[in-house]
């Protein structure tokens, strides 16, 4: 199945990075501090200019839509609770 948001919004895919503690325990499901996440653009809507597929980026995880992408989870979020590219 692919999915191609509509207007400004952008499918993203969560950055899985582990998090552990100093004495190496690996907290699963933790986005670090705040609600802020790194992702990968994976698809962009046709009024997006901010972004391109492929950038890594920093959003506003409370400000998204989780969506099912097969068997992977993916999040749609509005081009203007992107909060940062990163660059390469």
């Amino acid at each position: 199945m692919n999915i191609k948001p509509l207007k400004k919004k952008v499918l993203v895919a969560e950055s899985k990075k582990e998090n552990k503690t100093d004495s190496g325990i690996i907290l699963e499901g933790t986005r670090g501090t705040g609600n802020t996440a790194t992702g990968m653009v994976l698809e962009i809507g046709p009024d997006v200019t901010m972004v391109a597929i492929g950038d890594e980026i920093y959003l506003d995880w409370s400000k998204t839509s989780i969506v099912k992408v097969g068997d992977a989870q993916r999040v749609i979020v509005d081009e203007d609770n992107i909060i940062a590219v990163v660059e390469k």
